[in-house]
């Protein structure tokens, strides 16, 4: 499953090779555009400042930068993965303390973890299969035994695969897998039902009509096996599952947001509320027009009024391809599971992924966002009302000075 790219796509790779061969080579990169996409926010050097990690999809890297406290980041190292690389965790998986960094590859069909040494730097360390052109990569502790596990999609196989993990000694070799979930491109990980066992929430899709995607709830044993619990229809494509109490009521709500490109009933984003049992009820669906989300948005309190707000990167609206966005559209809580849109931020092109922190110190919560198109990192501040101005825009372009 490897040997994807086409006789036509491999000419023109040939063709690029000869005329950028200098530029790539010399950077040690294998396309021509970075296209960033998720972005993991920590602190991998310890200096108690966060820093960025964002997946170059079209370097075939993860790009580490540094913050310095003042919401400005520069790029540090480049992590080498494999082809496409798509999903990405940032946890601490041998317990030495040291943050620790994870990919899965759409076209390399596996999962690469790189361990870190608290410095900033990461060295490869072991690989694992991962197929059917895995776009998502999560960690949680699934059979409760004090190691953190990997799990992964595989949207063209329909199945989610399981790497229990080891600690010291890396993750399982096989997978446990889940199965009969086609276009499965995203994944909600969390505690529905209170046992204290994670459980999952995966949506998939067997057309784009609108009664065709679902989200699918498997319980957890605390062994690393799932039971299917119960399946609810959702909007057409899901992109993303966010797993957060919406509602503070202490009880696992979900967010979905997602309509692909070209994809005729629009995009959204929807709300389901958790009842503590792995139940989940429609609250709100809210209607975006045409278009399409592809990435991650951000879940904090922009506003400061104790409620959860969301911030949603538009990658495109219109009906072609060509239609970019260059939105973030800003939506306060209202406590109960509603949701209302107050502002728009602008960034660069297609914005993927957003991050919320207060990466300024002044006790308001920022963002980060991915602009995957124009290759940038759009820093927004925020004034604590739930606006957002445009402090710097990074580009992930250049290698970091030796």
């Amino acid at each position: 499953m490897k040997n994807k790219p086409s006789i036509i796509s491999f000419l023109i790779g040939c063709v690029l090779c000869t005329s950028l061969a200098p530029m790539v080579f010399a950077n040690h990169r294998s396309g021509d555009f970075p296209l960033p996409e998720l972005i993991r926010m920590s602190d991998f050097d310890g200096d108690g400042i966060p820093d960025l990690a964002v997946n170059l999809s079209g370097f075939d890297h993860i790009a580490i930068l540094k913050g310095d406290g003042h919401a400005n980041f520069s790029v540090q190292r480049q992590v080498e993965t494999d082809t496409l690389p798509k999903g990405m965790v940032v946890a601490d998986f041998n317990k030495d303390g040291k943050l620790d960094l994870a990919t899965v590859q759409d076209w390399g069909y596996n999962i690469k973890v790189n361990l870190g040494d608290g410095k900033g730097g990461f060295t490869f360390a072991m690989e694992r299969n991962a197929d059917g052109e895995p776009t998502r990569l999560y960690t949680a502790d699934v059979d409760n035994d004090g190691n953190l596990d990997l799990i992964g999609n595989g949207p063209q196989e329909g199945v989610v695969l399981t790497y229990l993990g080891k600690g010291k000694n890396g993750f399982a070799t096989a997978a446990l897998e889940i199965e009969d979930h086609p276009n499965c491109q995203a994944l909600g990980i969390g505690d529905f039902n209170g046992d204290g066992n994670a459980d999952m929430a995966i949506a998939f899709f067997t057309g784009k009509m609108a009664d065709l995607s679902n989200i699918d709830i498997l319980l957890g044993d605390g062994h690393g096996n799932f039971t299917p619990f119960t399946e609810f229809q959702t909007s057409p494509q899901v992109a993303n599952v966010a797993t957060v109490d919406l509602n503070g009521d202490g009880k696992l709500d979900l967010i979905a947001s997602g309509g692909g490109s070209e994809n005729e009933q629009g995009i959204y984003v929807q709300v389901f509320l958790g009842d503590g049992t792995g139940n989940f009820t429609n609250k709100q669906t809210i209607d975006l027009g045409i278009g399409s989300i592809k990435g991650e948005p951000a879940v904090s309190d922009f506003n400061e009024d104790g409620k959860l707000d969301v911030a949603v990167p538009i990658s495109s609206l219109g009906e072609r391809r060509g239609d970019l966005s260059t939105m973030v559209d800003i939506f306060v809580g209202d406590g109960t599971g509603m949701l209302t849109q107050v502002s728009t931020a602008t960034v660069g092109q297609s914005p993927h992924s957003a991050v919320p922190h207060d990466f300024d110190g002044d006790g308001h919560i920022d963002l980060v966002v991915s602009n995957r198109t124009d290759g940038t990192i759009s820093v927004l501040l925020g004034d604590g009302r739930g606006n957002f101005t445009t402090h710097a825009t990074i580009d992930v372009n250049a290698l970091p000075a030796d």
